[in-house]
């Protein structure tokens, strides 16, 4: 059996979202929420619970100790979202993150109407995952544009321009000592009311500052370096910006140089660098994600799916799916159906 478990139906209900209702209270003055695990078993439990501050900060701690597996229909959010999320204890599969990383990611063009986006937890394990989560355009945007080159290029290029697409940033990363205590800070925190508050918006800024300096430290280095100059970066966002847009149809790899105006090599070895993955690598992890979101939507077949990120042989898809996510996709969609209408 899978379990199911939906953050979106405990925050529609602990919200009281109608029309003439204010938000709960869920601490002295931050909102949100808290969907806790139903096992008609009782063999697995646990909990997704979000604090989300009026300074733009958000607060996710997901911690089960889980029998069976779990699909967690996470919650809605609103574009443009940053998000530093750290597995402490057990692997994140569905976003392909051991235990012990983290990653942090910009999301500006996300699928909006694709419903049922989620999260799988294999069985017979612990987890513990805290998040971090902000709108960087309200976040950062306080501060003078001319004085954001500390962040990474991709948030920069957003923050500075209206009208570029495709500036999604991934980059992930081993979870230091120094943030491991302050996760465990963050999910043991001792004080309670306005001191709580002030307490985990502290920690939170305080990760947030971790990830953040050296992936702008390892930008700079790169712009210093023999291989890659400032303009290189720019065409290597601009590679992976028609990559996204072209994914069912991808250009080749010479192609590709061509149309950003860089050489094969320098686009091979700068794209690594910059992704820490490789161009078609990189490609095939977008294709999956979006097959994985369009699979959970139920609204189309699984035929429809595969040739929408470019598979016209639905057997080379499942391949592939099964490679990224260790399940074939007619299985993956069965779980969650099953363990959605349970």
């Amino acid at each position: 059996m899978t379990l199911f478990l939906s953050a979106r139906e405990a925050y529609r209900q602990q919200q009281n979202t109608t029309p003439n209702s204010e938000p709960t209270k869920t601490n002295s003055y931050n909102t949100g929420y808290q969907a806790v695990l139903d096992d008609p078993k009782q063999q697995s439990r646990g909990y997704e619970y979000v604090m989300a501050f009026p300074t733009g900060i958000n607060l996710l701690v997901e911690q089960f100790d889980l029998a069976e597996d779990l699909i967690l229909e996470t919650n809605c959010y609103n574009l443009p979202f940053m998000e530093f999320s750290f597995a402490v204890i057990g692997d994140d599969e569905s976003e392909m993150i051991p235990a012990g990383q983290n990653f942090i990611a910009t999301y500006f063009d996300l699928d909006r109407e694709i419903p049922g986006s989620g999260l799988y937890w294999r069985g017979g394990q612990r987890i513990l995952l805290v998040e971090v989560g902000i709108n960087p355009q309200e976040f950062f945007c306080r501060h003078e544009v001319s004085g954001l080159d500390f962040l990474p290029k991709s948030l920069q290029l957003y923050l500075e321009t209206d009208n570029i697409s495709f500036l999604n940033y991934f980059r992930m990363g081993q979870t230091t000592p120094e943030m491991q205590i302050i996760l465990h800070q963050i999910v043991n925190c001792p004080f309670h009311g306005l001191i709580k508050d002030i307490y985990l918006q502290a920690k939170c800024l305080e990760l947030m500052a971790l990830k953040l300096e050296p992936d702008t430290a390892g930008e700079r280095e790169l712009m210093r370096s023999r291989i890659l100059r400032g303009n290189d970066i720019n065409q290597i966002y601009h590679a992976r910006e028609i990559l996204i847009r072209d994914f069912d149809n991808p250009p080749s790899l010479l192609e590709l140089a061509r149309q950003v105006g860089l050489n094969d090599y320098k686009l091979k070895i700068g794209f690594r660098q910059v992704f820490n993955t490789t161009v078609f690598g990189y490609l095939y992890a977008h294709r999956m994600e979006k097959a994985r979101k369009l699979l959970m939507s139920q609204q189309m077949t699984i035929k429809q799916i595969a040739k929408i990120v470019g598979y016209e042989c639905p057997s080379r898809f499942a391949v592939a799916f099964k490679k990224r996510f260790g399940i074939q996709p007619s299985q993956y969609l069965d779980r969650f159906i099953v363990a959605k209408n349970t």
